[in-house]
C-alpha cells in the first residue's frame, strides 16, 4: 500500500480549476475527538477502528506510548492522541476508539476520545494550516476544513510520531 497522496497539493502554476477536474475531487476524512478538539485523517490511513482492547504496557517507552497492541498475530505501538497532543492522559469512556492506522509500511493504533465520522469534502474545501502552526510547534497540523463555528484540523500522523519511527527503525546500540 503506498502512502495517500498530499491532500493539500497545489495546481501547477497557471493552471485553471476548470482545466483541473481532480481540483474538485472529493476526499474521505476519519474525524475524531480528543478533548473538545475535533481532528481529522486522511481516511486512506485509516485501516479499522476498534473498540478499547487489552494494551501490553512497555517500561520506558515515552508517556504517550500506552504499549502493543496484539492484533491478529501483528504487535502494535498503541499511541495515546489525547496524552500526545494535550499532555494529559484521556478517561476511557464507552465511545473511546481505537484507530488503527497504516504508516508507509508501519501500522500503529492511536486511542482517540471518540470518532465522530468520516466525511467527504472538497480538496479545495482544505485549507493549509495558518504558517505559525506549520512552522512553530505544531508541525503536525497540516490543514483546517469545515465552516468557521467547526473547524477541524488535519493532522499529519507521520508527523506526529516522526521522532518515534525514526527511533524505532535505528538498529539497536551494542551495549
Amino acid at each position: 500500500m503506498t502512502d495517500p497522496v498530499n491532500l493539500l497539493a497545489r495546481r501547477p502554476r497557471g493552471e485553471k480549476a476548470s482545466e483541473t477536474p481532480a481540483a474538485e475531487a472529493e476526499v474521505q476524512l476519519c474525524a475524531f475527538f480528543i478533548g473538545n478538539e475535533e481532528y481529522v485523517l486522511d481516511i486512506m490511513r485509516v485501516e479499522e477502528i476498534l473498540p478499547p482492547q487489552r494494551v501490553i504496557p512497555i517500561p520506558h517507552a515515552p508517556d504517550f506510548v500506552e504499549g502493543v497492541l496484539h492484533l491478529r498475530g501483528a504487535m502494535l505501538p498503541v499511541v495515546d492522541l489525547h496524552r500526545r497532543l494535550l499532555g494529559q492522559p484521556a478517561q476511557e469512556t464507552r465511545r473511546t476508539r481505537l484507530l488503527v492506522c497504516r504508516l508507509g509500511t508501519r501500522r500503529v493504533v492511536t486511542r482517540v476520545d471518540r470518532v465522530a465520522e468520516v466525511l467527504r469534502v472538497r480538496r479545495s474545501d482544505i485549507k493549509p494550516a495558518p504558517a505559525l502552526m506549520a512552522g512553530g510547534r505544531t508541525p503536525f497540523v497540516v490543514g483546517v476544513c469545515g465552516p468557521p463555528e467547526r473547524l477541524r484540523l488535519l493532522l499529519d500522523l507521520k508527523a506526529l510520531l516522526r521522532a518515534e519511527l525514526e527511533r524505532d527503525s535505528r538498529p539497536p546500540s551494542a551495549g
